[in-house]
């Protein structure tokens, strides 16, 4: 499976995710409700977990046959090849970087060699995408049931069942925990410290 089929199944799935956006998400609909007001922090945590979904579900069809390297990566493989660990270091270090950022760089520049051309199976992302499905429909289901103002005594359970099913699904699906450990190696880097960031 090429890449852009991979995504196209993918957004197959925004769809639904799109229509209970229309509705400001679980969170807007829960906020919109007095009786559903107090349990806001429930909607925001499905609205998180969907686009959770979404995200990694993505990201598995963009790395099928590899992580490609991204800007940080590249800066940091390409140095310490150059240069070697100690002077790397220091250079850093002289730039105003703390041991523990470099550290963190010097770890993930290892992770984004041994990861760079890992391949997926298409037959099992695409399972991964299929298991996915009946949660965005889930979801759906439940943002038009509380826009019609039915159900509202149960809103906060459906929504802590599909919590709880979503957060089970990371944990036992192995490309959906693959990919979520995957995304959890990315450091964040503030190349221009002047604009925000640390």
């Amino acid at each position: 499976m090429e890449k852009s089929a991979c995504l196209k199944k993918v957004g197959v799935l925004k769809l639904p995710r799109e229509q209970v956006a229309e509705y400001d998400g679980i969170w807007g609909l829960f906020q919109k409700n007095a009786e559903l007001q107090d349990n806001s922090v429930q909607g925001i945590t499905l609205d998180k977990l969907i686009n959770a979904i979404l995200f990694n579900l993505e990201f598995l069809c963009n790395t099928i046959d590899g992580i490609p390297f991204d800007e940080l990566s590249d800066y940091v493989t390409v140095n310490l090849a150059e240069k070697g660990e100690e002077k790397f270091r220091q250079e850093l270090l002289n730039l105003g970087k703390n041991e523990g950022q470099i550290a963190v760089w010097f770890e993930f520049a290892k992770f984004a060699i041994a990861k760079r051309h890992r391949s997926l199976d298409p037959e099992k992302i695409t399972r991964s995408i299929h298991l996915a499905h009946p949660f965005l429909e889930s979801y759906l289901e439940l943002a038009e049931k509380i826009n019609r103002k039915e159900g509202k005594s149960n809103a906060v359970q459906e929504a802590q069942n599909l919590i709880d099913q979503i957060q089970k699904f990371f944990e036992t699906d192995p490309y959906m925990a693959q990919a979520i450990h995957e995304n959890s190696q990315i450091p964040y880097a503030d190349w221009d410290e002047n604009y925000g960031g640390s």
